[in-house]
């Protein structure tokens, strides 16, 4: 893992009193992150350092996302209404549970994969 329990409590996000819960929050926001960055998780040793920072920071804002809401998948249920016409969707999708916190520092450091849609 590109991130500890060491790290992610330095950063003072909070929920990493239990060790084990903090472990597979961490775990699962690395996956994620692997995904929507095209596998830049896997390309950590040869990222700049600004860059291997950022990664860093938006896993542990998604592992906190997990510890305080839950590591449900984050379905998003999308009404849209013009006129008579009407739409309802709903997004399971990976995005669906990604932090706030997280997307905005992947989109700021041009690691948020472009192809990728954050609501």
């Amino acid at each position: 893992m590109i991130v500890d329990a060491g790290y992610y409590n330095d950063l003072l996000f909070s929920g990493g009193d239990d060790l084990q819960a903090l472990e597979k929050a961490l775990g699962r926001a690395e996956r994620l992150i692997d995904l929507i960055t095209c596998g830049k998780c896997g390309e950590f040793g040869s990222l700049p350092e600004e860059k291997r920072n950022q990664l860093k920071y938006a896993v542990c804002a998604q592992a906190e996302k997990y510890l305080t809401d839950g590591f449900d998948g984050g379905e998003i249920d999308c009404k849209v209404r013009i006129g008579d016409f009407s739409y309802e969707s709903r997004d399971n999708g990976i995005i669906g549970g990604l932090s706030p916190t997280a997307a905005a520092a992947l989109r700021l450091s041009g690691l948020l994969y472009m192809g990728t849609g954050v609501r």
